[in-house]
């Protein structure tokens, strides 16, 4: 019974996380398309299982991760499925699943020190869709890119050691407006903030950039694949951008979600509130607007934690921030407010906040949520 069981399993890993070895790179597939790519359990455990086995493959010199489809990277984990366990009375469960994909981050964080590794943003990325790609040195935006950190709408806060690979790529200040607010970022976009290290079209890359790096020598590293996705980069009018990716717009978020002196999210409410009330512009008075409007509808334990944990992961270790999720996630899968967000936005799709309110926050709850994490590890 067990080797039945263990052949099942092994063939549902298969399936989610198809694998092709061409030449000397090792192409990954997150394959749930009709889920925009949502990580489960299946798909955790077989991305840990083919990175151990490139990692010992001399044969395997670089590894290029994509979704499958045409809408999505990888939408996040599959909290639809996390919010099931819970209502099932399954928190073990459930926490176990996020603690496994901690463990992911982490390896794939190290796999990247070892052999190349590219992520290629063939769509929509979020969340844990992040976590699988943002430890990779070379992540490719390219015309289809959605990135977005919305865990706040649902009761939860940029995990998957966001807090140290925000800080890395696109500095503090972006961070944390990232975090409070899961604004998205699109396309070309997402190399100009720091999120991707290249932008390219989608059909360039499929004709001739994935088939030079797949024949590129046993000794090449990082620097080796970029060369040869720098040489293909695509042009884009880099004007054309949104407000929040402008100059203006990034300075205008340096002052007010980099301010430390603003002390909680109802100040930077106040202060995004007198921003808007005297724009100079249409688009900036809608930027401010938007900000505003995203933050009053996400649950405030979140958006606290969210502004404490970015605050505190300012000059942490990646192991640290792991850590800290990895006991952040026990006081949010124990609270209300994730099992309200995942009904209202996901399940009966009402939109947030809930219908039936979510908790409040207070100083001392969110001092409580980081009880245990200074030295927290996986």
């Amino acid at each position: 019974r067990t080797t039945i069981r263990s052949r099942a399993l092994t063939r549902i890993m298969d399936d989610v996380i198809l694998t092709a070895q061409r030449a000397n790179a090792l192409c990954i597939t997150i394959n749930r398309p009709a889920s925009l790519n949502a990580l489960n359990a299946a798909c955790v455990d077989a991305l840990r299982a083919r990175l151990a086995d490139a990692l010992h493959n001399p044969s395997i010199t670089t590894v290029i991760i994509r979704g499958a489809g045409d809408r999505a990277f990888c939408a996040g984990g599959d909290v639809r499925a996390i919010h099931a366990l819970l209502i099932a009375g399954e928190l073990a469960r459930a926490t176990e699943f996020f603690t496994r994909e901690f463990m992911l981050n982490a390896e794939l964080a190290a796999f990247a020190e070892t052999k190349p590794t590219v992520a290629l943003w063939n769509g929509v990325v979020m969340g844990g869709g992040a976590g699988v790609s943002c430890y990779c040195k070379i992540r490719v935006a390219t015309e289809r890119t959605v990135f977005a950190m919305p865990e706040c709408a649902i009761g939860l806060w940029p995990d998957v050691g966001a807090g140290w690979f925000l800080h890395r790529d696109v500095g503090h200040a972006f961070a944390v407006y990232l975090s409070l607010t899961g604004a998205r970022v699109r396309g070309i976009e997402a190399k100009i903030v720091g999120l991707a290290t290249h932008y390219i079209e989608l059909e360039t890359w499929e004709r001739d950039v994935q088939g030079e790096i797949e024949v590129l020598g046993d000794a090449c590293d990082a620097r080796d694949v970029a060369d040869v996705i720098r040489r293909r980069e695509s042009t884009v009018d880099a004007t054309a951008v949104s407000y929040a990716v402008s100059d203006e717009g990034r300075e205008a978020i340096e002052d007010v979600f980099g301010d430390d002196q603003l002390k909680s999210v109802d100040d930077i409410l106040c202060a995004i509130d007198a921003r808007e009330a005297n724009a100079g512009s249409d688009v900036e008075r809608a930027f401010w607007n938007a900000s505003s409007a995203a933050m009053r509808k996400g649950s405030p334990t979140s958006l606290a934690v969210s502004l404490e944990l970015m605050r505190r992961a300012r000059g942490q270790s990646l192991e640290w921030c792991l850590g800290t999720d990895n006991v952040l996630i026990r006081k949010f899968l124990a609270g209300e407010d994730f099992r309200r967000g995942v009904d209202a936005m996901l399940i009966k799709k009402t939109g947030v906040p809930p219908a039936n309110g979510w908790d409040a926050a207070s100083p001392r709850v969110v001092e409580d949520y980081f009880s245990g994490t200074p030295d927290s590890k996986l």
